[in-house]
């Protein structure tokens, strides 16, 4: 499945290739080609069975085909592509990064604060990329459910909705707090007089290489 063409749009690579690896796995469960079983993130599975690819998939997975798995995707590609298209413009490499660190820091709160009864981690992948959205467009006026908005308040609204779905308040809490210390550290700190310029998360030199990204 093309989402270029689905969408009726081009799309950025990055945001490509999340939403076919989203839709991917999505046809592969529901094809029962395997299970979610064999994507949720277990650390035993993890760290003794080196079953690696677990801390990518569980952030991947939104579901079986139905309401909730349209709902995610069409955020995910709306949010996903709104960042990479305009606010990293012309940065693949800074926007993979991003989310990588996004990733690795949720990684890390599960590991030690997460609940056993939630196993993939998709929702909070769109509450970190919701949050960096809404921080760098405060001012923007959404339109959500027929309500409008201000994008300062887009990631407790979209938290709030989760909720109702059925998803824990802990998790969506971390998710915000993820995209909170990449702003933080990224966007504020860096402009402070006792910084000296320094940004903790600046992106690699070789994955500037390999996405061919110029400064």
């Amino acid at each position: 499945m093309n989402l270029n063409v689905v969408l009726g749009q081009q799309l950025p690579p990055v945001t490509l290739s999340l939403g076919v690896a989203s839709v991917t796995l999505m046809c592969l469960c529901s094809l029962e080609v395997i299970t979610p079983l064999d994507l949720y993130l277990n650390w035993n599975l993890v760290l003794y069975e080196m079953q690696l690819w677990r801390l990518v998939t569980c952030f991947l997975f939104f579901g079986d085909f139905g309401l909730a798995f349209f709902w995610n995707i069409h955020v995910l590609m709306h949010y996903c592509c709104s960042l990479e298209d305009a606010t990293f413009h012309g940065k693949t490499a800074d926007f993979l990064w991003m989310l990588i660190c996004g990733a690795a820091l949720m990684l890390c709160l599960t590991y030690m604060f997460g609940s056993e009864k939630n196993l993939f981690y998709s929702g909070t992948l769109i509450d970190i990329m919701a949050y960096i959205w809404s921080r760098r467009n405060p001012s923007a006026q959404l339109l959500l459910f027929f309500f409008p908005i201000k994008a300062l308040y887009l990631p407790w609204v979209l938290a709030c909705f989760a909720l109702l779905m059925g998803s824990s308040i802990k998790d969506e809490t971390m998710g915000i707090f993820v995209g909170h210390v990449y702003f933080f550290f990224e966007d504020v700190y860096p402009v402070l007089p006792t910084s000296k310029g320094f940004r903790l998360f600046r992106t690699p030199k070789l994955l500037k290489v390999l996405c061919r990204q110029r400064d």
